[in-house]
């Protein structure tokens, strides 16, 4: 268990914060209470808390002083800052003293059991001791823009944030980019991943930082990222294709790694990044046509295959169907057919062809496969990796055709393994109760632990083990399946639709929706209405 100490000079303050949340749900207990910085120093002394609630104003001895005696005695403890809106200067202050995060007075729940469980993951996973100069606004710096890239913060947050971080991402059109690194097969390396992330990372945002165009940190997933700004498109920015492959080189250079970067679309606002960075993820793919160690522009492939010799569009929904439908001899089928459609278009590139139409059923096999919550996301990462190499170094149409039967036979095993899958009763009923209740808006992991006399903690912890995703995703998803639906077959809009699928905002169900879907609401139903009309 963590122990956290409340420092705040209002009673009314302390016992609103210990009635806030279950505590020892989240595997914390409040150690004690203070009034000023000099009464948290003795309690420091006897209890040795891993966490402050830290009030920035008090009399006897102020919250910016007790964060500088913190750090001056390097004590091995987290804290966050609670202040109010006049606070900022006081705030910036403190940071620089160590705190990890900052929440105005009041804050909501949700906003403090957010702060609470990413200073446990931190705190968990030993990720600040791996940070070296200003190691704590590294990590809200991470915890920012990866929000950013998600789609996932509020305007006025992410303008509060911003400002206290000193990063200036106001001048757009901005791109977001992805970087992968070439691992070898050797076991042993995989000790030496996380510091090469960390070297990737710093190499990148040096180069970056000092041009004026950008920031490098890492995503949630562990990749290296990186925000560029000013950006003109893949035609035109120059300046940015030839920093990129500055990283490149430095990176081979200093750390002797291959690694390969890619661009996502020029996006006008910051607001829009998520987009950006989602297509930057998918353009990964086709390093295994271009070539590894480059930089790829997801707007120059996209035009690439476009205007590609012979190609011949996929119907991507309905292979999907195909797939999730499990019947391998129409799949059989549909790509005999696709492939010979292929060759009679253009026998000369046959090849060449074939494996791009070769790739793209495989990224839309998975997914098929990232959409199913019982599927472990890393085996999908593998699984793709392996598959796209293979078809790649095939040199005939009949081992193009041969390797990609062969992985939708695989993925079609996984799927229909992951419907076989036992889950533990709580997690079942979970599951069930969602589908039953996913309407209600105030469905969530406390409501349902509390029915089944269980902690959420560990309700949480076990529903992420036996279905690959946490609870919120689940339920998220969920909903917004729902409204997909809703979307084509009722007249529904706005908060409406919202309302039917279970959020109380529609603002939240927008952002929501665009980062499951990547795409508007109103899109899917324009889509559907152009479709009947065809």
């Amino acid at each position: 268990m963590y122990k956290l100490l409340i420092v705040d000079d209002e009673k009314q303050a302390r016992e609103g914060i210990k009635r806030l949340l279950s505590w020892e749900d989240y595997g914390i207990i409040i150690c004690g209470e203070a009034t000023n910085g000099q009464e948290a120093l003795k309690i420091m002394e006897e209890q040795n808390p891993d966490i402050l609630l830290l009030d920035i104003q008090m009399p006897v001895m102020s919250g910016l002083e007790l964060a500088k005696r913190i750090h001056d005695s390097n004590l091995d403890c987290k804290f966050i800052v609670l202040s109010g809106y006049d606070d900022f200067e006081l705030v910036r202050k403190a940071m620089k003293y160590g705190a990890v995060d900052y929440l105005l007075k009041p804050s909501g729940k949700e906003e403090i059991i957010r702060t609470i469980e990413e200073l446990i993951d931190s705190l968990e996973d030993g990720l600040i001791s791996k940070l070296e100069n200003n190691e704590h606004l590294a990590l809200l710096k991470n915890n920012v823009l990866n929000r950013l890239i998600t789609g996932t913060i509020s305007s006025r947050e992410l303008k509060d944030k911003l400002e206290l971080l000193e990063l200036d991402l106001s001048s757009g059109p901005f791109g977001a980019v992805s970087v992968e690194i070439v691992q070898n097969d050797d076991p042993a390396a995989d000790d030496d991943i996380s510091w090469q992330i960390f070297g990737v990372c710093n190499i990148c945002d040096e180069i970056i930082m000092d041009s004026g165009r950008g920031i490098a940190f890492t995503d949630s997933s562990g990749r290296v990222s990186m925000i560029i700004k000013e950006f003109k498109g893949w035609s035109a920015d120059v300046q940015i294709k030839k920093l990129l492959m500055r990283c490149i080189c430095e990176v081979k250079k200093h750390l002797n790694l291959e690694i390969t970067i890619t661009v996502g679309n020029q996006v006008s606002s910051n607001r829009k990044m998520y987009e950006s960075y989602k297509n930057a993820l998918s353009t990964m793919s086709y390093r295994f046509i271009f070539g590894i160690g480059k930089v790829l522009f997801y707007d120059e492939i996209k035009e690439y295959f476009e205007n590609a010799p012979g190609s011949v569009r996929i119907d991507g929904e309905h292979f999907k169907e195909l797939i999730k439908k499990g019947d391998f001899d129409l799949i059989d089928r549909y790509v005999q057919e696709l492939f010979l459609d292929q060759i009679r278009r253009d026998p000369l590139a046959e090849i060449y062809v074939l494996k791009n139409s070769a790739l793209e059923l495989s990224v839309l096999a998975f997914q098929c496969l990232a959409e199913n919550a019982f599927i472990d996301q890393n085996e999908i990462y593998c699984k793709k990796n392996r598959a796209l190499g293979k078809i790649m170094i095939q040199t005939s149409p009949e081992g193009v055709r041969k390797q990609i039967l062969e992985f939708l036979k695989q993925v079609i095993e996984m799927i229909e393994s992951s419907r076989e899958k036992t889950l533990s009763k709580p997690v079942f009923d979970t599951i069930q109760f969602i589908e039953s209740n996913y309407t209600d808006p105030d469905l969530s992991l406390q409501y349902l632990a509390d029915d089944f006399h269980i902690s959420t903690a560990y309700l949480g912890k076990l529903f992420k083990k036996e279905t690959g995703s946490n609870f919120n995703d689940y339920l998220n998803t969920f909903r917004i399946r729902k409204a997909e639906k809703l979307l084509v077959t009722t007249n529904y809009k706005g908060i409406e639709l919202a309302e039917r699928v279970g959020f109380a905002s529609y603002n939240y169900f927008y952002i929501v929706f665009k980062k499951v879907t990547g795409q508007k609401p109103m899109d899917i139903r324009k889509n559907a209405l152009e479709k009947l009309k065809e």
